[in-house]
């Protein structure tokens, strides 16, 4: 309501006699004409009403029934109507207006002189409903010349029922309210009932402050500052940052369950979350991210919604300069827990030329330098032993680390069907120290190789109505790499990796540029061979459609010890969507030497826009050491405009139980809240399962 002026818009109408309506006639000795079903515009603005009558002596307009009175900026629906252009006033009676999610009514507005003032007013969030959640306000007011919006007595109503009262309220400009609240409560073992709250009060236009303020029957009171800084849209010379910061800290009452090393965690429990990102106008980005919590636990138990926004327990930060044709950066992590394993960068300094074309030539280069000092020790993830085991090393180990590639491509295309790119190049590392600390230890590797990658297409002009198919193109891409690699089997010792290899079915990098560390490779000769196939269709709704895909990769390595084998196994991953609403997936792996099926993973995906959805997935894994086979079902089925039925089940075959089942309902209200209640029961390592109940109640913000 404040971005808009009124000033020209009633003078303009005013002027106007080209009134458009069913009828017209004139009143007060034609002083006054009225029209029925009218509509009027000026200036931007358009009025229409079920009668608009316009006083040729005054130049009052009066609008009833029905009105809506638009600008570029406003939009005012009501019962009546008055604009009188001589005062430059509206005046408006039993209004709606607002744009999604938030609306206003009022039993009176008006707009004068750049002041704005409503009377009776209620706040909405999505559509008025009468149980939705709502402010009422008594009197609201907004001054162009003192930039300044006050509220006088606020009254928050949930599902109709009052529950607080402020006399008054104001604040500079009317942007935005600056108090951003989350609400969050229920139930869950072994915290007992709980109440979560974080809230911040804005203190500038980039930077709010704030607390966590949480409550939990069994455990106690947790409390944390918590701030958030984003210059985006006020800074004026093109420096911007960006970040966030939530913390927590309680003595835990309650008694506290070990975490998943067997280790008791102290009473007094506590995290720290925060990132940051900037751009300097200087080209410098910044990244960082600190993570400390004081037990595995804390944040499931506690904060659960954190989980998606954080990583490993640790600090890292990364500063990045363009330079010349490349860039320049600089790297720093390290430990900020005393349990998971990190291997510490402290810091690492680097300069990347990306692969680009050598000036006057048709050969592309690419080259990377780095000077690292790397740090790691045993920690409760892993123990001694278990370091020896995976690192070769008897105690914590750190070693300062040089490291360099320099590589020259020629990328070939034959016509539209090949690509071909040999590709040379040369990678030394050096080390300070060695396992035993007796001296440092390098290591050259050369590399020869080629990329080749081949494409077959078809289209045929097939149509199926009822699968939404309308013609059918497939690709066929064939592909093969390889790489001779002299001097990579000179033993060093096994290094301590910087980054270890976490996923044991995921294929290493085959290019020694991006392999990440020089020693954990021995294989003179490395290869990879398969094919990516598309098969895809026109959609009038959503364009190209993939309707299946099928993929299959296998590497091949002469001496890759790391692995124990010579060769890989097969990868293949087939992915079908015969329907927008169905969505089947299946990756598996299969062992060399006809070894069968060792891990797949297996979905399906229903969804029906908002009517329904549903998934279903197994996971199977054959590795000795390390086996699972787990099932899981997740579907939610929206009954009415009211109530959806949700349900999940996980089920592990290994240990013939079902590890989490959960069902319940979701029940919207007044179209701003929501809350889902139903029954749950957990497995955990630690307990045979417990049932309860659960009550989430969510409130979407204005």
């Amino acid at each position: 309501m404040a971005a808009d002026s009124t000033t020209k818009v009633a003078p303009e109408i005013a002027k106007n006699s080209n009134i458009q309506g069913e009828s017209f006639t004139y009143e007060e000795n034609g002083k006054v004409l009225v029209a029925v079903d009218a509509s009027v515009e000026a200036n931007g603005a358009h009025l229409a009403a079920k009668k608009i009558s316009f006083n040729s002596e005054t130049g009052i307009i009066n609008a009833e029934g029905d009105v809506v009175y638009t600008t570029k900026n406003l939009r005012i629906i009501g019962e009546r109507l008055t604009m009188n252009p001589k005062i430059d006033l509206v005046l408006a009676y039993n209004v709606k207006i607002g744009r999604n999610p938030v609306y206003f009514t009022a039993e009176e507005i008006r707009i004068q002189n750049g002041e704005r003032t409503m009377k009776g007013v209620r706040m909405w969030n999505n559509e008025p409903h009468a149980y939705g959640m709502n402010l009422k306000i008594n009197e609201a007011h907004y001054s162009d010349k003192e930039d300044w919006l006050t509220f006088r007595g606020v009254v928050p109503h949930l599902a109709g029922i009052p529950f607080f009262y402020l006399p008054y309220y104001g604040q500079e400009g009317y942007r935005d309210i600056p108090y951003d609240v989350e609400l969050n409560t229920g139930s869950q073992e072994p915290q007992g009932r709980y109440l979560r709250t974080t809230t911040l009060v804005r203190q500038s236009k980039s930077l709010w402050v704030g607390a966590l303020l949480d409550y939990y029957s069994k455990s106690g009171f947790l409390i944390g500052p918590a701030l958030r800084y984003d210059n985006s849209k006020t800074t004026q010379d093109g420096t911007v940052w960006r970040g966030d910061l939530k913390s927590g800290y309680i003595n835990d009452g309650n008694v506290v369950e070990n975490d998943i090393y067997g280790r008791t965690p102290d009473a007094n429990r506590g995290f720290l979350v925060g990132n940051i990102n900037g751009h300097t106008k200087n080209d410098f980005d910044f990244a960082g991210q600190f993570y400390f919590t004081s037990d595995p636990n804390f944040v499931r138990s506690f904060r659960p919604r954190e989980i998606v926004e954080i990583g490993l327990p640790q600090a890292s930060f990364e500063v990045t300069k363009p330079l010349g044709e490349g860039y320049l950066s600089a790297t720093v992590i390290a430990k900020a827990d005393n349990y998971q394993d990190v291997a510490q960068k402290l810091p690492e300094l680097r300069y990347d030329l990306t692969e680009r074309a050598i000036t006057g030539t048709p050969f592309n280069h690419r080259a990377f330098v780095s000077a690292a000092y790397l740090t790691e020790r045993p920690s409760a993830a892993l123990p001694l032993p278990n370091f020896t085991t995976e690192t070769g090393a008897t105690e914590a180990w750190s070693t300062a680390r040089y490291d360099a590639y320099y590589g020259i491509t020629y990328p070939l295309t034959v016509r539209n069907y090949l690509t071909f790119k040999p590709v040379v190049g040369a990678r030394a590392t050096s080390w300070s120290s060695n396992l035993t600390n007796t001296g440092g230890v390098s290591k050259a590797v050369g590399q020869v190789g080629f990329d080749v990658e081949g494409l077959a297409t078809g289209s045929w002009n097939l149509k199926a109505d009822h699968w939404s198919i309308n013609g059918m193109r497939h690709a066929f891409r064939p592909f093969v790499q390889y790489r001779y690699l002299p001097g990579a089997d000179h033993a060093i010792g096994k290094i301590p990796l910087s980054e270890r290899d976490v996923a044991f079915s995921a294929f290493r990098e085959l290019d020694l540029a991006d392999r990440p560390d020089a020693a954990a490779n021995t294989a003179t000769q490395m290869g990879r061979i398969g094919f990516r196939n598309t098969l895809a269709t026109r959609d009038t709704a959503m364009g190209t459609r993939e309707l299946a895909r099928f993929d299959i990769t296998k590497d091949w390595s002469n001496a890759d010890s790391s692995l124990g084998q010579t060769d890989s196994d097969v990868q293949t991953h087939i992915r079908l969507t015969p329907a927008n609403w169905v969505t089947i997936d299946s990756y598996s792996r299969y062992a060399k030497n006809d070894g069968g099926n060792v891990e797949s993973l297996q979905t399906i995906a229903f969804n029906s826009g908002d009517f329904w959805r549903a998934s279903v997935g197994w996971f199977d894994l054959k590795q000795s050491n390390d086996p699972a086979k787990q099932l899981w079902i997740m579907g939610e089925v929206k009954l009415n405009s009211t109530f959806s039925a949700i349900m999940t089940l996980n089920y592990d075959a290994l240990a013939k139980a079902y590890t989490y089942q959960s069902i319940g309902l979701i029940q919207r209200i007044g179209n701003s809240w929501q809350i889902e209640y139903g029954f749950q029961k957990r497995v955990s390592a630690f307990n045979d399962g417990s049932l309860g109940a659960q009550v989430r109640v969510r409130l979407f913000k204005f």
